[in-house]
């Protein structure tokens, strides 16, 4: 039986936590489980990582696992670290199976929230990965491993390190040299944070990751439930649209994966990382123009209404009052593409249609 030892006269040690170094102790001062880890550092570090460490105790946020005090036992640095009931990312994701998006989303804003806190109190956490991210029983991932030294990393290396965690929550495996393919704005967000030239502002990543916790794309609502109605179509093109408007440039990427819709009905565009459509969504003109945007959103609305992206000679069977703005939306000739005053106009017909 192992002896079992007491740290600073209060923390019992009891059984390892799983394979790594952390271990369950009961703190018999607060009458509460904790978990404890050596904080192994060469000798010449150990000044700087004790110094990291105790700033880290005063970082309190719902989805960090506090560091709740650092002490020196017979010259072994040891951290002390709240407990938490839960299974790390990468053991949930290597004997289950990869989660799905709305879960893995739901992920990334717990720990970019966490992140966000941290960097925000001048602390960079170093060591964000599928190890470190604990799911509870709730639903809730929390973010451990603050307290050891983050050998002078910036924060943007902590986002890259968090697009690889969510990378691997979707796909059962790192990023490696070639991020997982998918027209997706989950899978987009991922590339574009692993892009050599940085990650998108900390909003556009925050915004999407909310979005993709609670809404589905339009492409697998139309896959789940088949093509929508004409006026509910149109609906959305209003949203889209107002989207475009405030966005104020080129959008780049108006495709059925980049619109979410919520549980209500409501459509929002999410901002795009990095411009890209897929073909079938890409004005033949290829120009970074409103004119090829309102294009893009003639074909999202095209397969939101008949179930299939347009085609060359594809008839519209389906979309009844909605066909002559997806005519005019899907004209080779950007001239002959409807202004925004008059698409809302038309597209607000077609809305307050009741069939």
């Amino acid at each position: 039986m192992a002896e079992v030892r007491k740290l600073s006269g209060r923390y019992r040690l009891l059984n390892p936590l799983g394979a790594g170094s952390v271990r369950l102790a009961f703190d018999e001062a607060e009458h509460r489980d904790v978990a404890v880890r050596e904080l192994r550092v060469p000798p010449e570090l150990r000044d700087s990582a004790l110094f990291e460490a105790r700033r880290a105790t005063g970082l309190r946020h719902p989805s960090v696992v506090r560091v709740l005090d650092v002490l020196v036992e017979s010259g072994v640095p040891w951290l002390v670290m709240e407990f938490v009931s839960g299974v790390s990312l990468e053991q949930a994701v290597r004997s289950r199976r990869p989660l799905p998006i709305p879960q893995a989303a739901r992920v990334g804003v717990c720990v970019l929230s966490a992140l966000s806190a941290a960097h925000g109190a001048g602390i960079v956490h170093g060591r964000v990965d599928p190890g470190n991210v604990l799911l509870t029983a709730t639903g809730r991932a929390v973010l451990s491993g603050f307290g050891a030294p983050s050998l002078s990393m910036l924060p943007s290396a902590d986002l890259w390190s968090l697009a690889a965690t969510l990378h691997f929550a979707v796909e059962g495996r790192p990023p490696g040299q070639v991020p997982a393919a998918g027209a997706d704005p989950f899978r987009s967000l991922v590339r574009a944070m692993l892009h050599p030239s940085g990650p998108p502002p900390v909003e556009v990543v925050r915004e999407t990751l909310d979005r993709l916790a609670v809404d589905r794309p339009l492409d697998a609502v139309v896959e789940a439930s088949g093509p929508l109605p004409p006026a509910r179509v149109a609906a959305i093109g209003l949203a889209v649209l107002d989207r475009l408007v405030t966005c104020g440039g080129f959008h780049g990427g108006v495709q059925p994966g980049n619109v979410l819709v919520d549980d209500s009905g409501q459509a929002r565009l999410t901002p795009l990382p990095r411009s890209g459509t897929l073909p079938a969504y890409t004005a033949p003109e290829g120009a970074a123009t409103l004119a090829a945007d309102l294009w893009s959103l003639g074909a999202t609305l095209f397969t939101a209404v008949e179930g299939s992206p347009p085609a060359p000679g594809a008839p519209l069977t389906r979309a009844g009052a909605l066909a002559p703005v997806l005519f005019r939306l899907l004209s080779g000739d950007p001239a002959h593409r409807p202004t925004v005053d008059e698409l809302r106009r038309e597209l607000l017909a077609v809305a307050v249609e009741r069939a």
